[in-house]
This record gives structure tokens, C-alpha cells and sequence, in this order.
């Protein structure tokens, strides 16, 4: 939902807000083999998430992975993360490795910039992290999380259009950024703390959903240069301003999108939804759907023999 401080002058920087979603979803299995197999969706991306937990926890890759369910990638719904971590927690299991959620991501290459989807595959609901501290570069810490409400709902739009950036061309566009001026950091703050905050804590959607939309426009200004505009595409510009014209409560894009989202109360969802796809078919395509949120995080079911 948004980075708060793209600034650093105070020895941290990124910052993030996000909430968990019950879909879509990862769903990984794991079990002792005589080699190693990938089975199921997104084979050589898993092949290579196993190499890498083995390699760091010094294990010999022995295991039978399945991938039955994924994310879809580079859309701006945290795929990379949630499927490194169900690959990395079931492996640690497997193998009775002793390390914690937030350790398996630093071994597994996340949360090099925010921990929310870290922290989120751990605890699920609202969370905001404390950013990255510039000089032990640690995880950056957990300093709330809110379950988030039951009766609101997000109507997400995937329009067709280019994936978002992601690892090298991420990383490149983070390096050209210049420093956010200090005064959008500190209204990012103030309509966090004074007003996002507080409506999740008393549940007013039209607080929250308002307080989200002008963090998102502080937002896209600073990642205009980056992504050609306030959001990834003109197609997800438009996408967002007919979905506040359908009603929604609060707008924004996921990341690099090109995922867009509207958040709404559930008797609403619906209509809305039906609004949204109606628009998409008409212009550049997509798809949509209703999803809430995900207040436990990842679920763990181990088996015996």
C-alpha cells in the first residue's frame, strides 16, 4: 500500500504499509526424497528457491517439492516473497532447520527493502514496518499490525498490460531515484498516523480509504519519473478513477502494479466488481475479483508417515 520514506535522513529508509489477502494464494508441498523434484507450477523459479535454501542451510536438496498453487509474477501482489518463503518454511521443517520466518527471508534473498511481506506471510493482517536501518541493514522491524476488517473487502483489477519492474530493472529504478523531499515524508507520516491508523483502529472505512488514497498520490508523484506517470500505465490510471467513481471508500496500485485496487465495504463488493469487469472488457482487458483480508498468515500443516 505505499513506502513512507524515500528520504533516509534519519538513518532508515522505504518503510512500508500492506495488509494481507486470502487470495490469491501459494500452496506448497514438501516431502523426503532420494533426489530432487519440482513438480507442479513455476518448476525452475522452485528448483532454484530449493538450490538456494540448501546451499545456505547446508542441506543436501533430497526433497520432493510440489507447487500446486502460485501468485501470479511481477503484478504486484508479492508472488516472489509469499513462494520463497512457503518453499523455504516447508523445507526448514523438512529438514528440522532452526530459524525464524524473518531469518528464512534474509537466506532467501527478501526483505531487502521492507519486511511487509515478510511479516505479513508470518502474521497476516494491516502491518507497517520501521525501514531499513542504512547502517546494520537488518530486517526492518515489525512496529504494528491491526487485524484488519472482516466486512470491508477489495475489489483488485489486473488490467492487461506490462508486468512491473522487478529484480535488476527494480533495483535500477530505486538507484536513479532522487531523494523524496522531507516534507512529502512527513505528510506520508501524518495521514498514517493520524488518520490510517486510527480509522482501521475504529473501523471507518471513509477515513481510511481517504487517508490511503492521498498516501498513494504522495506516492506515485515520487515514482512518477520511474514508472512514466502517478501509476504504471495510463490504463491503470483510468482503471483507478472509474473505480472511485463506482464508490469505492479508498484507491491505489500494488507495487509496480500493474494490479489496482479498490477498497469497499462487503455489501458493496459485488456491484462494484461486476462495474469494474464491465469496464475492463470494454478497454485493454483484464481481469477482477473480490478478496479480503488474511488475518493469520501463512497456514502450516505438517503430515507423518
Amino acid at each position: 500500500m505505499g513506502l513512507i520514506d524515500m528520504n533516509g535522513d534519519l538513518g532508515r529508509m522505504f518503510g512500508g504499509l500492506g495488509v494481507g489477502i486470502d487470495h490469491p494464494n501459494v500452496l506448497v508441498e514438501a516431502k523426503n526424497a532420494n533426489d530432487l523434484i519440482v513438480t507442479g507450477q513455476e518448476t525452475e523459479l522452485a528448483k532454484a528457491l530449493v538450490n538456494r535454501f540448501c546451499s545456505s542451510y547446508r542441506v543436501q536438496p533430497k526433497v520432493h517439492i510440489n507447487i500446486l498453487e502460485t501468485i501470479p509474477s511481477h503484478v504486484g501482489l508479492g508472488s516472489g516473497t509469499q513462494l520463497s518463503l512457503a518453499v523455504a518454511v516447508a523445507l526448514a521443517k523438512l529438514f528440522t532447520v532452526k530459524a525464524t520466518v524473518p531469518e528464512l527471508a534474509v537466506a532467501m534473498g527478501r526483505a531487502k527493502r521492507t519486511s511487509i511481506g515478510t511479516n505479513i506471510f508470518l502474521k497476516g493482517g494491516f502491518v507497517v514496518d520501521g525501514g531499513k536501518n542504512l547502517k546494520t541493514n537488518t530486517v526492518p522491524p515489525l512496529i504494528y499490525r491491526q487485524p484488519f476488517p472482516m466486512d470491508w473487502r477489495f475489489v483488485i483489477a489486473i488490467p492487461n498490460q506490462n508486468k512491473g519492474l522487478s529484480n535488476v530493472e527494480e533495483i535500477k529504478a530505486f538507484s536513479k531515484l532522487p531523494a523524496m523531499p522531507a516534507c512529502d515524508v512527513a505528510k506520508i507520516c501524518r495521514f498514517t498516523m493520524f488518520k490510517l491508523l486510527p480509522a482501521l483502529a475504529e473501523n471507518g472505512i471513509e477515513s481510511f480509504g481517504e487517508a490511503l488514497t492521498e498516501i498513494q498520490l504522495l506516492t506515485g508523484k515520487y515514482f512518477a519519473e520511474a514508472q512514466g506517470g502517478l501509476y504504471s500505465s495510463s490504463a491503470d490510471a483510468e482503471c483507478i478513477e472509474f473505480m472511485k467513481q463506482t464508490g469505492a471508500y479508498g484507491v491505489g496500485q500494488s507495487s509496480w502494479g500493474p494490479t489496482v485496487y479498490a477498497v469497499v465495504k462487503q455489501e458493496h463488493a459485488k456491484q462494484i466488481l461486476t462495474e469494474v469487469k464491465a469496464y475492463l472488457r470494454r478497454g485493454v482487458g483484464g481481469q477482477a475479483f473480490i478478496t479480503k483480508a488474511n488475518n493469520t498468515g501463512a497456514t502450516i500443516k505438517t503430515f507423518g508417515a
